[in-house]
C-alpha cells in the first residue's frame, strides 16, 4: 500500500533549492502544509499528505491504487446558486474535476476541468487556497483497463465573474444551477459534498 489509513502526521518539508521545472510543486506543497483540515477531513488529509510524498508519479492517472486529482465547486455571480455536475459515469451529482495528468499545479488542473466541464470560462477563486480535501472510492472502468482505484481530491470554490450559462459535455448527464437546500437534496448523503456546500453556506452567511 501507498497509503496507510492512520499515520502520524509531520510538517511538509519544501526545499527551497527545487528547479524552476518543479516550482508548482513547491507552491502545491505549501498550499497542502498551510491548509487547516475540518476534523471531518482530517484522515482524508493524512492519506493525501502521504501520497504525495511517498509516491512521485501519484499526479498522473495511472498511479494506483491513488491518485491526485483537481476539483472544484462553481457558484454563481451573486454567490447564492451552485452549479452541480450529474457525472454520466459515477452517476452522482458532484462538482467539477478531474485528472492532473502529471501536473503539479492543482489549481490550474481545477480551473481546466471546470471550463471543460461546463464552458463557463470567466471565474475567480471565492476563497484563496484549499477548500475542501477528500478522498473517493471510483468504480472500475473498462473501457478505460482501469482497476477499482481511489481519487485523492483537493477542491477549490470559484465563482463565476460573468455569464452564468452553461453547456452540457459528454461526461455529465445535465448540469443544474441549484440554491443551498436544492443541491443538499441532489447530493443525498455524499460526505465530501455535504460538507463542501455546508462550507458554502457559511461563506454565503458573510458574504451575500
Amino acid at each position: 500500500m501507498l497509503y496507510l489509513n492512520q499515520i502520524t502526521y509531520k510538517p511538509i518539508c519544501v526545499d527551497p533549492c527545487l528547479s524552476v521545472v518543479n516550482r508548482n510543486m513547491t507552491n502545491f506543497l505549501k498550499e497542502l502544509d498551510t491548509y487547516v483540515p475540518t476534523k471531518e477531513e482530517q484522515c482524508h488529509y493524512e492519506k493525501i499528505v502521504h501520497l504525495v510524498e511517498a509516491e512521485p508519479r501519484c499526479f498522473w492517472r495511472d498511479c494506483f491504487p491513488a491518485h491526485i486529482t483537481g476539483s472544484s465547486l462553481l457558484i454563481n455571480k451573486e454567490g447564492n446558486q451552485v452549479l452541480l455536475n450529474h457525472h454520466k459515469f459515477l452517476n452522482k451529482w458532484l462538482g467539477f474535476g478531474g485528472h492532473a495528468d502529471g501536473s503539479t499545479d492543482i489549481l490550474e488542473v481545477a480551473r481546466r476541468e471546470t471550463k471543460e466541464e461546463s464552458s463557463i470560462s470567466e471565474f475567480t477563486l471565492a476563497i484563496e487556497g484549499i477548500f475542501n480535501v477528500s478522498t473517493h472510492p471510483i468504480p472500475a472502468n473498462s473501457n478505460k483497463e482501469e482497476p477499482p482505484h481511489e481519487h485523492f481530491n483537493i477542491d477549490y470554490l470559484f465563482q463565476c465573474t460573468h455569464s452564468n450559462a452553461f453547456q452540457i459535455s459528454d461526461e455529465s448527464v445535465t448540469l443544474r444551477w441549484c440554491n443551498f437546500d436544492q443541491a443538499i437534496t441532489l447530493v443525498k448523503s455524499h460526505e465530501s459534498m455535504t460538507r463542501m456546500l455546508h462550507k458554502w453556506g457559511k461563506w454565503q452567511e458573510k458574504h451575500t
